[in-house]
């Protein structure tokens, strides 16, 4: 299949292309090895019947992945319980799969990098701080560096990446969570899927659902019981300003317009998420010890 004709393009890499009175989506891979990852990870889940992810279209391009479009889904919204509900139980099941698939084995699955890579945005934050402070001021900007460090500190004291190590989706964003016309969670995007321990993820996902309820813990955690066997590392994972590090870079590699729009949401959301990230440390610290 090639997109031939009646050809909508979506994003830098993503079409959404009709061929004989079907749609699909096609994604184009620039690396062999991502593209050979995801297809794998799919053959993979659909030999155990995983019911959360989207049938794959063969092609011989081996750059090239086509998935029939979902008429109809929605990405989920973390400010809805149901959304909240359905889609952690789904992350759960993903998780689950190392019963079924030995995910050890498979080579295309490195280890997630999550110290190294946390560590690496906090460098890159701080040789941008001049350029953060013209937004958000020096104040804010030494409150997310010291939250960081102080997180970082803790967490290399007692986080194991290897540890009950499974696949893991790698990019819980709400857009990469879809739930289809018949209310099925599905996960897209496998692109930066890799091994580690279930807990990393569950406070991935932890992360991005927080500022939806305005970071409290503790509702959070009464509404989903599977979150109370969180492990204390995991948990420790919480107390890191990850999406505030993330958004902050991100915005700098935007062009000068692009970034001022974008400026105008993330200040609000940094002001508000400064600004409840006490409690969030003192509840996360209560559940730990």
């Amino acid at each position: 299949m090639t997109p031939d004709k009646n050809v909508e393009k979506i994003k830098e890499n993503v079409w959404k292309l009709e061929k004989g009175g079907n749609h699909f989506s096609l994604k184009r891979y620039h690396s062999l090895s991502t593209a050979s990852k995801v297809k794998q990870i799919h053959e993979a889940l659909h030999s155990v019947a995983f019911p959360h992810i989207v049938q794959v279209v063969a092609t011989e391009d081996q750059l090239s992945f086509i998935q029939p479009w979902l008429e109809g889904a929605k990405a989920v919204n973390f400010k809805k319980r149901a959304d909240r509900t359905d889609s952690l139980a789904a992350l759960h099941a993903l998780h689950a799969t190392k019963s079924q698939i030995d995910w050890d084995s498979k080579s295309y699955l490195h280890p997630y990098p999550l110290l190294g890579k946390w560590e690496d945005r906090m460098i890159r934050f701080r040789e941008m701080s001049g350029a953060c402070e013209s937004y958000i001021g020096k104040g804010r900007v030494d409150e997310i560096l010291f939250y960081a460090t102080n997180a970082m500190s803790i967490l290399k004291k007692n986080y194991v990446d290897q540890l009950d190590g499974t696949l893991l989706h790698g990019d819980v964003v709400h857009h990469n969570i879809l739930r289809d016309k018949n209310g099925i969670i599905r996960f897209i995007d496998f692109d930066l899927a890799c091994m580690g321990p279930p807990g990393t993820e569950i406070a991935l996902w932890i992360h991005r659902v927080l500022p939806q309820i305005d970071y409290d813990i503790d509702f959070l955690f009464d509404e989903q019981p599977s979150l109370q066997k969180l492990g204390e590392a995991s948990k420790t994972m919480l107390l890191f300003p990850n999406e505030l590090l993330r958004e902050w870079l991100y915005l700098f590699t935007l062009s000068p317009s692009n970034r001022e729009k974008q400026a105008k949401r993330l200040i609000p959301f940094t002001k508000s998420a400064l600004s409840h990230w006490p409690k969030l440390w003192y509840d996360v610290e209560r559940m730990i010890i």
